[in-house]
Order: structure tokens, then C-alpha cells, then sequence
């Protein structure tokens, strides 16, 4: 439960950028406990990871559906990250995963970086110990300032 809410301050005080490197971020995760699924044989949770990674590939593809070549470029490494934990899950084999971190964790990086180079989304009841989404309501054009 606790985690639950430190990840929902943390989505309601993001920015953009910080959104797409918590995608990434999640993609990083799974892709650490597939490796250690296959470790364990444990093909049942495999392939919920595997699917969850699909999950948020997608999420990516979607987000980077531009026709720009930033767009199109980024799209065929998440292409390129699915084929690799496909394989991967087939497989069973760590080293697909391995390689998939390998492409997503710079993308991570880059993102983490334009994040902290944008101001974050300020929203009210944060710190006030509000433990539901409704309770927050976004306030616009805020800045933390001391």
C-alpha cells in the first residue's frame, strides 16, 4: 500500500519527461525479474512479465507515433527491445534480457535528464498526507520557489 502511494506522488509530480522515464523505468524492472524467472524456471511469472514489458512497449510505441526521425528511430528500438524479450521468453534465455536492458537503459538515462531540466507539475494535498488520487487537485502555473 505504502508503495503504491510514494508511486502515486511520484506520477502526480512529474513531468512529462519523468512520465516517459517511469515507463522506461518499469521496462528496466521487468526486465531484471525476467532473467531472474527464467533463473528460477518460473515460466508462469515469465511470461506475466513478459507481457507487462509488451504492455509497456506498446505504451511507448504509441507514445512516439510522430513521423519525425526521432520518432521513427526510437520506435524501431522498442520494435527491436520486443524481439529481443520474445526471443528471450522462447528461449529462456537471460541474455535476451540482458540485451534489452542494454538498449532501453540510455533511453532511460536521456529521459531522466529532460526531466530534470523541465519544471515538475505541481499539485496540491502532496505533502499533506492524501492517500487517494481524488484527493490532489492539479494547480496550474505553480513553481516551487523557496
Amino acid at each position: 500500500m505504502e508503495d503504491n502511494i510514494s508511486l502515486e506522488k511520484k506520477i502526480l509530480s512529474s513531468n512529462d519527461w519523468g512520465l516517459v522515464a517511469m515507463l522506461h523505468e518499469g521496462l528496466l524492472e521487468n526486465l531484471k525479474a525476467s532473467s531472474d524467472a527464467v533463473d528460477e524456471e518460473d515460466y508462469e511469472r515469465l511470461n506475466s512479465l513478459v507481457n507487462k514489458s509488451r504492455d509497456i512497449l506498446t505504451e511507448l510505441i504509441v507514445l512516439f507515433r510522430e513521423k519525425d526521425q526521432v520518432s521513427i528511430d526510437t520506435r524501431e528500438l522498442y520494435l527491436y527491445t520486443n524481439q529481443l524479450i520474445t526471443q528471450g521468453e522462447v528461449k529462456k534465455d537471460t541474455g535476451q534480457f540482458e540485451a534489452a536492458k542494454k538498449v532501453i537503459l540510455p533511453l532511460w538515462e536521456a529521459f531522466k535528464g529532460l526531466e530534470e531540466k523541465e519544471e515538475p507539475q505541481i499539485v496540491t494535498g502532496l505533502t499533506y498526507g492524501k492517500s487517494e488520487l481524488d484527493q490532489h487537485q492539479k494547480k496550474e502555473g505553480k513553481t516551487f520557489q523557496g
